[in-house]
């Protein structure tokens, strides 16, 4: 799952506040082949109050947001339509041999919020469509729409968003197998936040809410996903203290319970989650910023023979600027992922990703990046070692090595071109990988993506 929108690969504190998975980076940039597991964390619009994200920390995203056109003005509200279109390759479609196709990508999206003085209120809808004309089975449509406020009580803020997705899980993913085409799913997510101040202290407490609807995929190889469909419940407290203005230690501590009824079988997946994280943040610096947080996550299964998990988490985030024109950016996370795939319990995620942003003319950016992601994924069942069943469902590593870069040029204030290119080595060990007696599937596979494309704004 991705946004493909161009935002900083910053992550932000409020991540921290949500979901079960709350230290997953939200999925920002324009790279077409992420490492990053698909989580909907990555989905959350940066444009709508109760999801706004910081986009302030690369060159590119900068200088983008400051030459972005002014919308259409609506008396107090403001509209801002976008469209884009990408032509090019992808070598590798579904994960297997010869499922190379020519590419076509088409998105567009409109937003509107308020231009009022003390409150806000916005809402987007969207969608984006993904063709293969050589693999039509590859090829899928994705649309979501999201609403957001906040309101303003002085000293204090409360906002409230909500959102709903209708997204497909991709066979090349992190974190993802057992997928052969295209996976159908929707979430619907809720949230609730209130910011109280004390001077320079503040606390954020938050609830958030997910509920999570997974189809079963097209074609001749299908698996109904129905199994993973589950609800999480998660209640969140982060307090912030300001050493001086930017610069603040931060402390999160975060609670989930998740319910899998779908079917009798799936409950054994309910699970009760807590976690506690602590670091600085500091944002102040001309050439230096860095957030970094330490802590740990462990999770309890409803079935008793279900082993529980407990991890060390942590999340680094490092910007430096030693030019004007130069952004280099270091972000890191591990943290526990819920599944997506019938045949593990959870995941654990880790996320190491470096990139490099220029300003190569006035209206001429850079971007390339390394990317490392590593998925520990936990069997479903409990069976004496050596069995034929802990052979098809035993755990799994997944690594997945990613490199790229990309071009654009601002044309004008409403026209922007780019010319990306994403590479991907992929290896999964443990268990039977070819348990679904795929033809072709291998344990390895590597994928190139080149794409051209235009995009345009009012």
């Amino acid at each position: 799952m991705k946004v493909r929108r161009l935002q900083d690969s910053a992550m932000t504190w409020r991540c921290l506040s949500w979901g079960p998975v709350g230290m997953v980076m939200l999925g920002i940039g324009l790279h077409a082949n992420s490492a990053h597991a698909q989580l909907i964390q990555q989905l959350f619009p940066a444009d709508i109050p109760g999801y706004s994200t910081d986009m302030t920390g690369s060159v590119v995203t900068r200088q983008m947001m400051g030459q972005q056109t002014d919308g259409i003005g609506l008396g107090s509200w403001l509209l801002r339509p976008s469209a884009s279109e990408n032509v090019g390759y992808n070598s590798n479609t579904l994960g297997i041999p010869g499922s190379g196709s020519p590419a076509v990508q088409t998105s567009a999206n409109v937003s509107v919020n308020s231009r009022w003085r003390r409150h806000a209120l916005g809402a987007s809808v969207g969608m984006d469509d993904h063709r293969y004309p050589t693999q039509s089975i590859a090829s899928y449509t994705n649309w979501h729409g999201n609403i957001g406020g906040t309101l303003n009580l002085g000293h204090d803020t409360l906002s409230a968003a909500y959102s709903h997705y209708q997204y497909h899980l991709s066979a090349t993913n992190l974190g993802v197998y057992g997928v052969v085409y295209p996976v159908p799913y929707q979430v619907n997510d809720g949230r609730l936040t209130y910011t109280k101040m004390f001077g320079r202290f503040s606390l954020i407490p938050a609830f958030d809410y997910q509920d999570f609807s997974f189809g079963t995929a097209p074609g001749p190889i299908s698996i109904d996903y129905g199994a993973i469909s589950h609800k999480v419940e998660t209640g969140s407290l982060t307090s912030r203290y300001e050493f001086s203005r930017g610069n603040a230690a931060v402390v999160v501590f975060r609670g989930s319970a998740a319910q899998y009824d779908s079917a009798p079988e799936a409950s054994v997946n309910n699970y009760a989650d807590g976690a506690g994280f602590a670091g600085v943040d500091f944002r102040s610096g001309q050439v230096w910023q860095y957030r970094l947080l330490v802590g740990g996550e462990t999770r309890s299964f409803s079935n008793a023979t279900s082993p529980s998990v407990t991890t060390p988490t942590f999340e680094v985030n490092v910007s430096w600027m030693p030019r004007k024109i130069d952004t280099v950016n270091l972000t890191a996370a591990r943290h526990l992922s819920d599944p997506e795939t019938p045949f593990a319990r959870n995941q654990v995620v880790t996320d190491v990703r470096l990139q490099w942003d220029h300003e190569l003319r006035q209206n001429v950016f850079l971007r390339a990046y390394a990317e490392y992601g590593e998925s520990a994924s936990q069997s479903n069942m409990v069976t004496p070692a050596g069995s034929a069943v802990s052979t098809l469902e035993g755990n799994r590593l997944q690594k997945q090595i990613h490199f790229g870069g990309s071009v654009y040029w601002n044309i004008d204030r409403h026209v922007r071109a780019s010319l990306t290119y994403n590479y991907v080595n992929n290896a999964t060990s443990g268990g039977n990988v070819n348990y679904l007696n795929i033809p072709g599937r291998l344990s390895t596979f590597t994928s190139n993506t080149i794409l051209l494309g235009f995009s345009f704004s009012g």
